[in-house]
């Protein structure tokens, strides 16, 4: 279970975000990363198509919002 914490404690918490890495980080580093990593899959243009709104599948089965 994790623990919960307070918005003080969050406030409190020093970050662990390397900033230099962040801001050297390129559109092209993005690609590539997210292309290496097996957890997020590379989606074509035609694939992404695809996808729909919860308020497009709604309107298509006929259902009201």
């Amino acid at each position: 279970m994790s623990k919960t914490y307070t918005l003080e404690e969050i406030k409190k918490m020093k970050s662990k975000t390397d900033i230099d890495f962040f801001n050297k980080t390129t559109e092209k580093d993005i690609m590539e990363q997210s292309i290496s990593d097996p957890d997020i899959p590379y989606l074509t243009d035609e694939e992404l198509k695809e996808f729909t709104t919860p308020k497009e599948r709604k309107k298509n089965d006929g259902t009201k919002e």
